[in-house]
């Protein structure tokens, strides 16, 4: 019908996907959330290291002055000699009550929930880059229109000052179609600055000004029923993942601070060679094998208040889940209720430009015939202006609208075959 006109394709510019592609690879947001869960990822792997030995060496060297037993039976009072300590030591963990092995899996839910944060921020700021990337399409044909709104004015107004100086027109009738016209002027600068504001906000998002923006399709892998989009998004939705992640944390960390309530068990392997200490001069050598327990006793109550606490952070966790499923089903719901009324809408819109459209061509029929006049045809003119600056804007917030049904549910990146994009 009139989509030609409301929406101008290009045979060749950038594409959307090629828009959210830039975006996911130098957005400071993404950037940073990625820096974020490869800070995470490395504490995992402090954690695992207290699995392994420690293996420490130690070299010293210096004076020495003693006086004691030893100096005193050898009839020499102060002694001063080069002392030197030699020893190597292993030491590896047996037993800790699960401490260390709780902290590993804190640590490794919580990397678990950066990845899954890192994965939200993806999916929400590729959907703001689809959003700023539709808008500028959006404006730019709202300018469009606005332009081929004034050209109709300028003809009108032109044909109209001509009756008048032919004597079949009125000085009001000129005057009434200069302010039109000037109203018309207005509504072309407030459309071109908001496309400039528009291609300002794509820079904002994707980092670098649009250029020969393609007409983008339907998405694919929308769901067919709003319930099915609730299930997907329930075991998808990354946001409600890391939140689920982080609950994994709490509990292991809730164990952990139950480890503190066991003794620790640690092999200890070291050998020790010194020379000229404690007043004794050569070598002293010794090794070692034993196996060393330690047990707190008392700590003024604070491992009992840390398992308290943390008992209390798990179970803030679990409602913060509660409540991000709650989340996660309102907003898939109102996005789903926003596309099918949007479509609906649509229904309507097309149907006003089209009975505009017709209305127009009787209003030119009408003035061959003498039954209307030029302004009644300007009427018309701008009630068609305004319809089809709404079915423009139906038209992208229905592809929107669809594209936030799938970052809803956690999908927008797969369906576009970016999920793998760094």
């Amino acid at each position: 019908m009139c989509a030609g006109a409301l929406m101008a394709l290009q045979a060749s510019g950038q594409s959307l996907t090629e828009a959210v592609t830039t975006t996911l690879r130098t957005n400071p947001e993404i950037l940073a959330s990625r820096y974020n869960a490869s800070a995470a990822e490395q504490l995992h792997k402090q954690a695992r290291g207290a699995y392994f030995p420690s293996l420490d060496l130690v070299l010293a060297s210096g004076e020495e002055n003693s006086n004691n037993t030893t100096t005193r039976a050898a009839g020499r009072g102060d002694l001063s000699m080069t002392r030197e300590e030699n020893s190597i030591r292993l030491t590896q963990l047996l037993y800790d009550g699960g401490y260390t092995g709780n902290h590993v899996r804190q640590q490794s839910a919580l990397s678990d929930a950066a990845i899954e944060q890192l994965s939200s921020t993806k999916e929400n700021t590729g959907l703001t880059a689809i959003q700023v990337y539709l808008e500028v399409l959006r404006r730019d044909s709202v300018v469009a229109l606005a332009k081929e709104n004034l050209r109709h004015h300028d003809d009108t107004l032109t044909k109209i000052h001509q009756r008048f100086e032919s004597g079949v027109g009125t000085k009001v009738d000129v005057v009434q179609t200069r302010g039109r016209q000037a109203q018309s002027k207005s509504n072309v600068l407030l459309a071109e600055r908001d496309s400039a504001n528009g291609r300002a906000n794509f820079y904002r998002v994707v980092g670098e000004n649009p250029s020969n923006l393609r007409e983008p399709s339907a998405p694919s892998g929308l769901p067919g029923t709003l319930q099915a989009a609730i299930e997907i998004a329930m075991n998808g939705n990354p946001g409600l993942k890391a939140v689920e992640a982080e609950l994994e944390a709490a509990s292991a960390a809730r164990k952990q601070a139950r480890g503190a309530f066991h003794p620790r068990f640690d092999l200890e392997l070291g050998a020790t060679r010194n020379d000229d200490t404690d007043g004794s001069s050569g070598p002293n050598e010794d090794e070692t094998a034993v196996i060393r327990m330690t047990l707190n006793l008392y700590r003024g109550g604070a491992d009992r208040a840390r398992s308290r606490e943390t008992e209390a952070r798990e179970f803030a966790a679990r409602e913060a889940v509660n409540h991000n499923r709650r989340l996660v089903q309102e907003n898939v719901t109102v996005i789903w209720n926003e596309l099918e009324d949007i479509r609906m809408r649509l229904q309507f819109l097309e149907a006003h430009v089209k009975s505009t459209e017709e209305v127009l061509v009787v209003y030119n029929e009408q003035l061959s015939l003498g039954k209307r006049t030029l302004l009644d045809l300007l009427d018309v003119q701008n009630e068609l202006l305004r319809a089809k600056v709404a079915l423009v804007s139906g038209r992208y917030a229905e592809r929107l609208a669809e594209y936030r049904v799938l970052g809803a549910i956690g999908q927008l990146l797969e369906s576009m075959g970016l999920s793998k994009v760094m």
